[in-house]
């Protein structure tokens, strides 16, 4: 695991991307297996992952996007990595797993969190490639949790 420091400028632009990526979906319902329980705010998640994204592409030296598009464009955009060519960012919050999609084939999926109340650091846990993590999903199955083990932990 990295410990990745954000600096001032860094929070601010990740924070409006955040907040932008909020406003964009204001009115979008939930989808179908969220559970609006087990999940905070939209506006404390929104940021967070911006955040994790932002010391993903520091620690893998890529170029992050912040890409911030409107809900109605969602299906032009959807396939587009979070960092670089191919990189996707998992925010992990309750577990020790990160979530995997069939459709993060070809892809790096990176795990981070967010760290202390005002997430001014990021602890980017691990990586690995898709194609080795989607077969560990059951049959059917097509998104799941795939936990930290089998991730390349970064030094």
């Amino acid at each position: 695991m990295r410990r990745v420091t954000i600096e001032p400028w860094e929070y601010e632009h990740a924070c409006n991307v955040g907040i932008q990526r909020f406003t964009r979906n204001w009115l979008r319902n939930d989808a179908a297996h969220y559970d609006r329980s087990k999940m905070e705010d939209d506006r404390t998640a929104q940021v967070a992952s911006a955040l994790c994204e932002l010391a993903v592409a520091k620690v893998s030296n890529r170029y992050w996007h912040a890409h911030v598009w409107d809900r109605r464009d969602h299906n032009i955009y959807r396939n587009l990595p979070d960092v670089g060519s191919n990189i996707e960012v998992r925010r992990c919050r309750t577990r020790d797993a990160v979530a995997v999609r069939r459709t993060d084939a070809g892809k790096v999926i990176f795990a981070a969190r967010v760290v202390g109340d005002e997430f001014r650091e990021v602890d980017v846990i691990g990586y690995g490639k898709a194609d080795d993590l989607i077969p560990m999903l059951d049959a059917g199955q097509d998104w799941g949790y795939i936990g930290f083990e089998f991730l390349t932990v970064l030094e």
